[in-house]
């Protein structure tokens, strides 16, 4: 990897999300036009590109100024209609992917436009095009994401994840917000766990031959939310459409992923929340029933699996897959019951204040997953499943249930202010604890903190305390 890239770093495209920068609504034509009428139709709007959607409005085509410069030596060619000239290899994302992630997309794919579209169901919302990314800064820093993708083995992605903190620590210095420094880093390891299935995939087909079946490999918990830091272990699943529920090639493929990423630093699931076990490798049928099985249980076990199932994120394989199982859990999962017992989990979160509002340290730290992080990550999930809302980031789901009316204005300032506190809190701890040599945590020593700092901590996590009595008249 080239270090040189973590020292120029600009940060605008790690900070900006592609909802920002997109250009909205999508500029269609049909597919039986002819070519000339879509040039005149790009002349006319000043686009290099026009979408070809389908029924339900999702691209299945895209043809671009370069495609019809290709024909106008031959005016007789102009005539064809766009449908034989269109590429149907349409490059997507989602509008709150990084600026970040469509350049590295546009230069993977080697193309020259991404369209934006929803994650629910597939539609277009935009298009960006590579010449509108690059006239917002962008340099050699976005190949980090790069170099997971073209990754050759698992030493070349030890490196990319061992390029993390220092990637953390120049956002810190740039003054991009924990938040997004959190999105950012979550957007990179997602890309390497996407490697990582190719990898396996590799593997297996060495071995075993291709996999019985259409399959989509799952990231879950903080890199699925789009929240991560720099202590996370491996959380992932998969999900396929074979007849039986489960193959042995998938389990196979999913000890790959697990040996291939504890091996290049992203440990073992203590929970055993990982492609791996069997019960993390179904059909969509059997990822329904169990689907069912949680919700229908008041188990904590259960809880907690449901908790980190429901942020997941495909990573690698039929991202068509991924939505339909998506489509499962949100109508599975908005069982008032189900909810119910999601929220009343939340008071059992272990509080970090004591009876007279001291903090409870052990060995001079604070656990601020546990006091902070955990209650206001689960709140919000609860909340956006009652909701029917498909946004997976804590700061969305916030606001999606305050403009539905079940969260304060107050309430929500106070919220989003304890999660960015505890984000940066932790980020810089664990920074330091890795520059002295020790592995990062959720813990935070509480002598490093300023007086004010510590003063904020405590109302930060005093609203944390009373998550569940926010979240519970809400699903009311």
């Amino acid at each position: 990897m080239n270090q040189e890239i973590l020292q120029r770093i600009d940060a605008f495209a790690y900070r900006h999300r592609l909802a920002e920068v997109m250009r909205s609504p999508v500029m269609t034509i049909d597919a039986a036009a002819p070519l000339t009428e879509a040039a005149a139709l790009m002349a006319g709007k000043r686009v290099g590109a026009l979408a070809i959607l389908d029924g339900a409005g999702r691209a299945i085509g895209l043809i671009t100024d370069r495609d019809i410069a290709h024909h106008a030596a031959n005016p007789e060619s102009l005539a064809q209609p766009v449908a034989a000239v269109m590429s149907q290899q349409v490059a997507t994302l989602p509008p709150d992917a990084f600026i970040f992630e469509a350049l590295t997309d546009l230069r993977r794919q080697n193309t020259r436009h991404i369209v934006i579209v929803d994650p629910a169901n597939g539609g277009a919302l935009g298009v960006v095009s590579m010449s509108a990314l690059l006239k917002l800064r962008a340099d050699d820093a976005l190949l980090l994401s790069a170099d997971a993708e073209e990754a050759p083995d698992a030493q070349s992605l030890k490196d990319v994840v061992a390029a993390l903190p220092r990637l953390a620590t120049a956002l810190l210095a740039e003054g991009v917000p924990p938040r997004q420094i959190a999105g950012a880093l979550a957007a990179v390891i997602r890309d390497v766990y996407a490697r990582v299935a190719a990898l396996a995939e590799g593997l297996m087909l060495q071995s075993h031959g291709p996999a019985p079946a259409r399959w989509c490999f799952l990231v879950l918990g903080s890199a699925g939310r789009g929240e991560s830091l720099l202590a996370a272990d491996q959380d992932h699943a998969l999900v396929h459409d074979g007849a039986e529920d489960d193959y042995p090639w998938f389990e196979k493929f999913g000890l790959h992923c697990a040996a291939i990423l504890d091996q290049i630093g992203i440990p073992f699931c203590r929970g055993d929340v990982m492609a791996s076990n069997r019960e993390c490798r179904h059909n969509l049928a059997g990822w329904r029933k169990r689907i069912g099985v949680w919700v229908a249980s008041d188990d904590d076990v259960a809880l907690l699996n449901a908790d980190i199932f429901f942020d997941f994120r495909p990573a690698y394989g039929d991202m068509a897959l991924a939505a339909s199982l998506r489509a499962v859990a949100a109508e599975i999962g908005r069982q008032p019951m189900f909810l119910k017992r999601l929220a009343a989990s939340i008071g059992k979160f272990e509080p970090q204040l004591g009876l007279f509002g001291g903090m409870k340290t052990k060995d001079g730290r604070i656990n601020l997953k546990r006091g902070a992080l955990l209650p206001i990550v689960s709140g919000a999930r609860v909340l956006a499943l009652s909701l029917g809302s498909t946004a997976l980031e804590t700061e969305a789901r916030w606001d999606a249930a305050r403009k539905a009316g079940k969260v304060s204005a107050d309430d929500l300032l106070r919220i989003t202010d304890a999660h960015d506190m505890a984000l940066r809190l932790m980020l810089t701890q664990q920074l330091a604890d890795i520059a002295k040599g020790r592995a990062p945590g959720p813990e935070v020593e509480v002598k490093r903190l300023l007086d004010f700092d510590q003063e904020r901590l405590k109302g930060g996590l005093k609203i944390a305390s009373v998550i569940d009595l926010i979240v519970r008249p809400a699903l009311v």
